[in-house]
């Protein structure tokens, strides 16, 4: 017998592996180091909300700040002024390098102080109200900090909170957990933190799980080693795909290795399936090369699926999933391609030692036969299961249109988390911290502005007011804050003459407000500056509270005309409009993504069935007949379709109505599990067709397709839904859902495929799949 290609190049597959595992190791540690995620770059640049941020940071300053403070933090701590004095100077590297990690810091007792002095002179009950709720709470005592970073401040955000700590450490005495830290920075770092802590436990526990079943499944040690390595190689290649393409790894794409890792072991379950087939038949000589040979077509197409639902989540407009969608996709089809090269080469040289031919195939005959109360079961419920299956689709349905999204921090981690603690014990103890900027555009002519200083801030003073008053605004700061008392404008000789000095002033003080980055000049427009703060802790409705901005400020801002000035324009721009426009985007983009897995699905369904009865289709003798073949093609693959979708619905439903947001985690659940779903029914759909061909009627094909694959769609479904399951540990809240919904998925497909498909296949619609020939033997 002539040698097979895995005889003759075990080894050269062997030397292949074994030389690139170590690069492809490297890369993926490099490629989990540099990861960082900032919820403000999850939208693209093409996105206006994006634009308005990025003129807004290029105009004034960037997010990036951080804010401190602690209980008993109070304008007359000593402490206080020590930290930030301490915070001020350069961090020494080491080899006489040193690191500026902030450009400005203001604290509350400085801040006071300024508005107390010339050319304000406020009193001190005065000026605190000013300060309330940015720099000081209701209290007016408890105080902080506020610290802005540099370019290589942000480059340097973990070593910089570590800094904090350590610097509040020393002169302040106060430990890690006295310390809270708000802000877009830490932010950033604590979604780092989060989304790996634990990782390599719950990566061990996904191991753990894998080659528990697969002991527990095969009895042979060979095959469950053969499997975990491959899996093992193809999970640390996903992330060196991500380092070898430039690309950059976040929270989310973290997902990637122990999805691609269960889904491994999913493909490579399969192909050993076959392989003892082939073992028991003819024995262990070109074994694996057989295997291949009957394997390649349903797991190539089971790949494909995975890839298309995947793949789906590439029309995202958030760039995590985005990213996620197309490197998994990538990712799969990859390791399916490992999977028929590394593992046949270790099989050829390391053949499992246990035999198949007695005990062990008498168990398996045994397992198949174990499936048949279950068939017996449908038959004879099979309308009361399609019945049952539609009153839960539609509730479903329903469930799935009360769906929120959620983008905000609160949304992102576990209750209790430290991240969490500080931001509450910020906004109870000093004010709100998701910003909300409102630009002022006031035109200029000839290089001129046509409005005086004193009109401008009327103008901003307006804004102001009208924001103070908006549900879901805590907090606004404007160059008001920092002003004298500006009065409505009054014709008598006495009111021109006091608002001619007011403005003489308010121009020689003009660099105060650009110190402040509350006022920006250009050649062709002044720009003032109007923040407001929002609470992060409450659930608020960002979409109502910009339409309700908008509604109210450009009104105000048309009357200005009306006091000669030019027509001004405000522009929207911060953490709420992002946070908003994120929110709305997942919504669409879970509709669109899964929309598009399921049609492209759907064409290959399609496609299957037409090629299951092309047989008729070349014996029709008239038009009728072929327009006949194409709808009962049409029809089976919407029908197997079903039992796919039913799992998606179900459980979206069940998050909408039990008030469960959707976050960047949960979005890309349904055309991941689509995609994956899809696999057990294409195995269950072959065997059954596989027994219509040899003349079977329905119910022996269905009794046929459970006794080949129902207890290997069983195995699979239960690796990759426990394997993941091990990650539903994560503090981070997309990783920990992403889990929860992708078993709870799983599972439910795994019952609809083994449940509702057979009652699909058994009751009228079934008489879709069916060829002449199983017509004939069933009548």
């Amino acid at each position: 017998m002539k040698p097979s290609f895995y005889t003759r190049f075990h080894l050269g597959i062997f030397a292949f592996f074994l030389f690139t595992a170590p690069l492809i190791v490297m890369s993926a540690k490099r490629a989990v180091d540099h990861s960082s995620t900032r919820v403000t770059d999850w939208l693209p640049e093409s996105f206006s909300e994006t634009q308005r941020l990025h003129w807004f940071q290029e105009h004034f300053v960037s997010d990036d700040l951080l804010v401190v403070s602690w209980e008993g933090c109070r304008f007359d701590d000593p402490r206080l002024p020590a930290l930030a004095e301490e915070l001020r100077k350069p961090v020494d590297l080491g080899d006489e390098q040193q690191l500026v990690l902030s450009r400005q810091i203001y604290t509350g007792p400085e801040v006071l102080e300024q508005l107390q002095a010339e050319p304000l002179e406020l009193s001190r009950g005065a000026a605190l109200l000013r300060l309330e709720g940015w720099l000081t709470g209701k209290d007016r005592q408890t105080t902080g900090l506020v610290l802005l970073l540099t370019e290589d401040g942000w480059t340097h955000r973990h070593f910089l909170i570590e800094h904090i700590y350590d610097c509040a450490a020393r002169t302040a005495g106060l430990d890690r957990e006295s310390v809270h830290l708000g802000g877009t920075t830490a932010d950033s770092v604590a979604v780092d933190t989060a989304s790996q802590q634990g990782l390599q436990l719950m990566m061990s526990l996904c191991y753990l799980v894998g080659c528990t079943l697969m002991c527990f499944m095969f009895r042979s040690l060979v095959l469950t080693v053969t499997i975990f390595i491959t899996a093992l190689y193809c999970q640390q290649m996903s992330l060196a795909i991500v380092e070898y393409s430039g690309g950059h790894v976040d929270s989310v794409m973290l997902m990637i290795p122990s999805l691609l890792y269960v889904l491994t072991i999913s493909a490579g379950v399969h192909l050993a399936n076959y392989y003892r087939d082939i073992v028991e038949e003819q024995g262990h000589v070109n074994a694996p090369l057989q295997a291949v040979r009957h394997a390649w077509l349903p797991c190539c197409l089971a790949s494909a699926t995975t890839a298309l639902g995947l793949g789906s989540l590439g029309v995202s407009f958030l760039i995590p999933v985005r990213n996620f969608g197309i490197y998994a996709a990538v990712g799969v089809l990859l390791s399916t391609g490992v999977v028929f090269v590394l593992m046949p080469a270790i099989l050829e040289r390391f053949p499992s030692s246990r035999s198949y031919r007695d005990g062990e195939a008498a168990t398996r005959r045994s397992m198949a036969s174990d499936w048949k109360w279950l068939v017996n079961w449908v038959s004879l419920r099979s309308t009361w299961i399609m019945l049952f299956s539609a009153v839960g689709l539609a509730v479903s349905a329903w469930g799935v249109s009360q769906i929120r999204a959620g983008a905000r921090i609160h949304d992102l981690f576990t209750d209790g988390s430290k991240i969490l603690r500080d931001y509450d014990w910020l906004e109870d103890h000093i004010g709100p911290l998701v910003p909300l900027e409102v630009v002022l555009r006031f035109p200029k002519q000839g290089g001129q502005s046509s409005a005086t200083i004193v009109d401008s801030l009327r103008v901003v003073g307006v804004v102001h007011a009208v924001l103070e008053q908006q549900k879901g605004i805590g907090v606004v700061v404007s160059p008001l804050n920092f002003s004298p008392r500006i009065r409505r404008r009054g014709s008598a000789a006495e009111d021109v003459s006091r608002e001619a000095l007011l403005n003489k002033q308010l121009e020689k003080n003009r660099f105060r407000f650009v110190e402040m980055a509350l006022l920006r000049d250009t050649s062709t427009e002044e720009l003032w500056r109007v923040s407001a703060r929002a609470y992060a802790g409450q659930a608020t409705e960002y979409s109502a509270l910009l339409d309700g901005l908008r509604e109210v400020v450009d009104p105000v801002l048309q009357r200005s005309a009306e006091v000669g000035i030019a027509e001004v324009q405000a522009v929207y721009c911060g953490g709420v409009p992002l946070v908003q426009k994120a929110q709305e985007q997942m919504i669409r983009d879970l509709i669109n993504s899964f929309v598009l897995a399921f049609g492209l699905i759907l064409a290959m369904m399609i496609g299957m069935a037409a090629i299951s009865l092309a047989g008729e289709f070349s014996q029709a003798s008239c038009r009728f007949e072929k327009l006949g073949f194409f709808s009962r093609s049409v029809l089976a693959g919407l029908i197997s379709m079903i039992p796919n979708i039913l799992p998606c619905i179900l459980v979206l439903g069940g998050m909408g109505l039990l008030g469960v947001p959707l976050e960047i985690g949960s979005i890309m659940t349904a055309s991941v599990a689509l995609g994956i779903a899809v696999d057990d029914t294409l195995h269950f759909l072959t065997w059954f067709r596989r027994g219509l061909a040899d003349g079977q009627s329905r119910d022996e094909a269905v009794r046929f397709a459970f006794a080949r694959c129902a207890t290997a769609m069983t195995q699979t479904s239960l690796i990759c839904g426990l394997g993941l399951l091990a990650f539903g540990l994560s503090a981070f809240v997309p990783i920990s859902r992403f889990a929860w919904v992708m078993f709870a998925m799983l599972m439910a497909a795994l019952i609809a495929d083994l449940v509702v498909l057979p009652a699909l296949l058994l009751g009228p619609l079934g008489s879709m799949f069916e060829t002449r020939r199983s017509r004939e033997s069933g009548s």
